[in-house]
């Protein structure tokens, strides 16, 4: 069983010292961390080449400096993986030090319940933490309103739970996200990898941080610094931005099904073709079909806002 931790970086140079300490401090050592940079113009391909020389677990990837984006740059060093176990990376966080063999140890459970060939991705809450390190948030699900329940496929087409850095996938889903993502297409990899479990597998949640999530001005999507309270009453005035987060969820789904184009699950294909024909309807028809079909956003206010700019 190997396992790959696969490091995607860009100007991480402030931060991934920590980083790189928290890898090195794991209970569970047994992993290759393969690093790609996208251009940094900071030290930070200088530090981690200088890391590779020290610990040959630290791996440079085969598309340095290609400027593929953050998307992009995790999804090359999917294709370069072929490893059983696969956890993302952020360059800025900092890992709890049994994250490692708490999420091989989950996948292991989960696995022998619905098999290794079930595309499988396991999640985790984490903490939040600022630029310096001060802890914000004990939970980003509590922060977030998030509901750590909704895992199904109609939930997750309309709002992703699913935190990259938080994540570890088994060999099935990597081969499949692979073989079927178009990172051009899509709006955020975590999003795509969540939506691809749940159709064709399982999502599982784990209720523990296992990660220090470092929200940063340089975060390409981080957690919001104001209270819940706050942002549900920003979102509740601002009809455009609520407007804009609707037609996410609908462009994101049309990408997602040309993405499978023919191999999705009859049952997911159905609830996708559903969802986009809600796009058409009058206001009142929309609404009730959106619930009817269970595409309902997570948190008390975000379906209010659904139901008011959807």
């Amino acid at each position: 069983m190997k396992t790959d931790i696969l490091l995607a970086v860009f100007n991480g140079g402030r931060f991934l010292p920590e980083l790189l300490s928290s890898l090195e401090n794991q209970t569970d050592g047994e992993f290759r961390v393969l690093w790609q940079d996208d251009g940094s113009g900071d030290g930070s391909v200088g530090l981690l080449r200088e890391r590779s020389r020290s610990d040959d677990r630290f791996v440079p990837g085969e598309q340095q400096g290609a400027h593929l984006g953050a998307v992009g740059n995790f999804f090359s060093l999917l294709s370069q993986s072929e490893a059983d176990r696969i956890l993302l990376c952020d360059q800025d966080d900092i890992w709890e030090k049994d994250k490692v063999a708490s999420l091989k140890s989950a996948m292991e459970l989960a696995e022998a319940k619905f098999s290794r060939d079930t595309p499988l991705l396991i999640h985790s809450d984490s903490m939040l933490i600022d630029e310096n390190g001060s802890l914000l948030s004990r939970s980003f699900f509590r922060h977030q309103g998030w509901d750590p329940a909704a895992v199904q496929f109609q939930r997750l087409l309309v709002q992703n739970n699913v935190t990259g850095c938080t994540l570890i996938m088994n060999r099935a889903l990597r081969d499949l996200a692979v073989r079927h993502g178009r990172p051009d297409t899509m709006f955020m990899h975590d999003w795509f990898l969540a939506l691809t479990a749940s159709a064709f597998g399982q999502v599982v949640f784990l209720d523990r941080p296992l990660t220090r999530y470092r929200q940063h001005s340089g975060n390409a999507v981080g957690a919001s610094s104001r209270s819940l309270l706050r942002r549900a009453l920003d979102v509740l005035l601002d009809a455009e931005k609520g407007r804009k987060r609707i037609r996410l969820t609908y462009s994101h789904t049309r990408a997602f099904l040309d993405s499978f184009h023919g191999v999705l699950p009859p049952g997911k294909a159905a609830v996708a073709d559903e969802y986009l024909a809600s796009e058409s309807l009058p206001k009142l028809r929309r609404v009730r079909a959106v619930r009817r079909i269970g595409c309902t956003m997570q948190s008390p206010v975000a379906r209010i806002g659904q139901i008011l700019f959807g």
